[in-house]
């Protein structure tokens, strides 16, 4: 189940995985913007954010963020908080928590674990698993990736597994291919996704639909201490809708 606005603002698993290289930045900072255009009458998406991360060493971070997102003609907010932990040389653990007080269509409350482990030939395996709270019912999703980082570029495979509550599960599956450049900082991407997912869509609440979707995603420093982050995508949910739009982002690094 996807969680507002954050696709590709720190991108979860990714993170852990770039930190075997041993990039660690002390502190970054990022404020941004989204915009979605619905199909079926469906009202615009819209979000903006700011979030934080520090790096004390390399695979130990810590992030924090809030979200303003309207969806559906309804508003949420949303704080968020984790944590990546080394738990010995190639093994790192991942612990990360949101609310929202007015959860009307987000879940009022989630958390999730995750272990990635380094494996050799510049492979990293991992999964999760994500405990969902929303008003009137409950969802949990189960993440498997696979990662291989070859010269400068990222291959991904992930497997989503969700489960609302007395409801059948659903998966879907999402590839990736990342280019970087630039001492490693600078990325361009594009992924893939298909398969079914569990989505809160009010009134009707927690469901499944098949899903289908397009992402174009990049972090570009123009200097030392500021980048710009973007994505362009088209997101099908089942016969929902269809949204088509993008973020935009800018980051320091103090």
């Amino acid at each position: 189940m996807r969680a507002a606005a954050r696709e590709n603002v720190k991108q979860g698993v990714a993170v852990v995985a770039f930190a075997w290289a041993g990039r660690a930045l002390a502190l970054e900072a990022e404020a941004g913007f989204s915009h979605e255009k619905l199909s079926n009458n469906n009202a615009d998406w819209n979000s903006a954010y700011v979030e934080a991360a520090h790096t004390f060493a390399p695979r130990q971070t810590v992030y924090a963020a809030l979200r303003e997102v309207e969806r559906f003609d309804l508003k949420d907010s949303q704080v968020e908080a984790g944590y990546y932990q080394p738990l010995s040389p190639r093994l790192a653990g991942h612990i990360e928590g949101n609310a929202s007080p007015e959860h009307n269509m987000l879940p009022k409350g989630s958390l999730f674990g995750e272990l990635a482990l380094q494996l050799d030939a510049g492979w990293v395996a991992s999964g999760g698993v994500r405990k969902s709270e929303y008003t009137a019912t409950s969802a949990r999703v189960i993440t498997a990736s696979l990662e291989r980082y070859f010269g400068r570029f990222r291959a991904l495979y992930t497997m989503n597994n969700g489960k609302p509550e007395d409801a059948g599960s659903a998966t879907g599956h999402r590839i990736g291919l990342d280019y970087y450049y630039a001492g490693e900082r600078s990325r361009v991407g594009v992924s893939a996704t298909w398969g079914r997912e569990v989505e809160n869509i009010p009134p009707t609440g927690v469901l499944t639909s098949d899903v289908r979707a397009l992402n174009i995603y990049g972090r570009h420093w123009v200097s030392p201490a500021w980048a710009i982050t973007g994505e362009l995508g088209t997101h099908e949910q089942g016969s929902f809708y269809r949204r088509t739009g993008g973020r935009l982002g800018l980051r320091y690094a103090f």
